[in-house]
């Protein structure tokens, strides 16, 4: 029975469970098509493997294809080892070259093989098999083939013609690259040039030769860099000699931003870079642990470093009250020196300063700060437990407290940086850890001298 009311947020959810497990597959393919994309995604993200693959499968081709590659890693593992080969076919011949190439690294070994040995006795047309060599975060792994090239002797005429003849023209690039016989970049021009040029002109006296070039091995953080810094819509990938291998355009580049801001906030809190909201709760639960075993290790040294003063704190139980503030104050400190570094690392702000100043200018700012904030805290604090010196304790902890969270905040990211690893890789942990431990022992280890 036809379906005639407008689809809501709020009776969708009943009418999908209707479909589902009424399995009338006729209500359900009339609801897909009034669900917009995005919507569909986070949707089958939320659904039961079985209503994942239900649903999957009665979608169009050409939007299944768009789907797969949106949704969540969970859901596409969880769809992928069921889906026939001929199913797994359709799509990479419906995608295009990168989105086929990726739909290729997510398989398993055997059928990676298969689709491989297919891709070589069809003679491989989109040109897929070369990109499987490159890293999926690489230049190389985030371009895309279908590129309109041709050779510098050709006419614009002879341009025209062929492009008029490909009936996939409009899935490829937005400017049209001029080659050599060995497929060498020499240049380029927009396809409105093309229109506007005199039939028998040549492409080589058209072309732009002043042209940025990705190698096809830079990481594709690189890559969004120097879109950003050429206001480029697309750009040309090449090898080390120069041949033209494809193209990355815009899109993919709002993709890998979208893609690394993502891992950058997860890492930052210690959880794994493709979690995903809808992910089942045992997958979250595994995925979370082992940073929570370091927090717990970390926790305990800091219960630790407390338990040496229990004489201290037994005369005077007033510190336990403040114990939290010496700690928060330089946690929120370490963060926000940890932030401005990660950010200036993801922006490759650091290539243009020396690292000690960058370093010397945070520890300033977190003394300046740790004795403000001591001052009002210490004043206070002499006010209510009517001992000056308490107060004067407050002031110096607070101090050296953020000097110390301002040294670490920017520390730990550029260790790790040092050490080939992902700045934001949980340096929340890390720096919360120093300054709780050190701040308790700072606080306590001076009530102990001077109280």
């Amino acid at each position: 029975m036809p379906i005639n009311l407008p689809i809501t947020p709020q009776d969708w959810p009943r009418r999908l469970k209707d479909a589902l497990f009424g399995s009338n597959d006729a209500m359900l393919s009339e609801l897909l098509l009034k669900v917009g994309d995005d919507e569909l995604v986070h949707i089958i993200d939320q659904l039961a493997i079985k209503s994942k693959l239900q649903i999957f499968r009665l979608l169009s081709l050409e939007r299944r294809v768009k789907i797969f590659i949106d949704l969540s890693d969970w859901s596409v593992e969880s769809i992928m080892p069921r889906l026939r080969f001929e199913e797994i076919w359709e799509l990479i011949k419906a995608a295009q070259s990168d989105d086929a190439a990726d739909i290729i690294q997510w398989l398993d070994d055997s059928m990676r093989d298969r689709v491989t040995e297919r891709l070589t006795r069809d003679g491989d047309p989109h040109g897929l098999l070369p990109l499987l060599v490159f890293d999926e975060h690489s230049a190389g792994g985030r371009m895309k083939t279908e590129i309109l090239r041709f050779h510098e002797e050709c006419t614009v005429e002879e341009a025209r013609r062929l492009i008029a003849a490909d009936s996939d023209a409009r899935r490829k690039s937005h400017y049209v690259y001029v080659v050599d016989k060995l497929d060498t970049l020499l240049g380029r021009f927009s396809l409105i040039k093309l229109l506007q040029a005199a039939a028998d002109s040549r492409l080589n006296q058209m072309m732009n030769v002043d042209i940025a070039a990705l190698p096809a091995t830079m990481d594709q953080e690189d890559v969004a860099l120097i879109f950003d810094e050429q206001s480029a819509i697309e750009l040309p990938v090449v090898n080390h000699r120069q041949k033209l291998l494809g193209v990355i355009t815009a899109d993919d580049i709002f993709a890998v931003l979208e893609e690394e801001h993502g891992e950058d906030v997860t890492r930052l809190a210690g959880v794994h870079e493709d979690a995903h909201i809808t992910d089942p709760i045992w997958l979250s639960a595994r995925r979370r642990i082992p940073w929570l075993g370091i927090n717990l290790i970390t926790a305990l040294i800091a219960a630790i470093v407390v338990s040496l003063f229990q004489a201290t704190l037994q005369e005077m139980v007033i510190l336990a009250a403040f114990m939290p503030v010496v700690a928060g104050l330089g946690g929120n400190a370490a963060q926000q020196a940890l932030a401005v570094t990660i950010r200036a690392i993801a922006l490759r702000e650091l290539r243009h300063l020396r690292i000690m100043r960058v370093v010397a200018k945070e520890v300033t700012v977190g003394v300046m700060n740790g004795f403000l904030a001591g001052v009002i805290i210490g004043f206070l604090a002499a006010l209510w437990t009517g001992d000056w010196a308490f107060g004067a304790v407050l002031v110096i902890a607070l101090s050296i407290n953020l000097l110390l969270a301002g040294f670490v905040g920017v520390a730990i990211p550029l260790v790790m940086r040092a050490l080939k690893s992902d700045p934001a890789l949980a340096s929340t942990v890390f720096v919360t850890a120093a300054t709780d431990i050190c701040g308790f022992a700072i606080f306590l280890g001076l009530a102990t001298v001077l109280l």
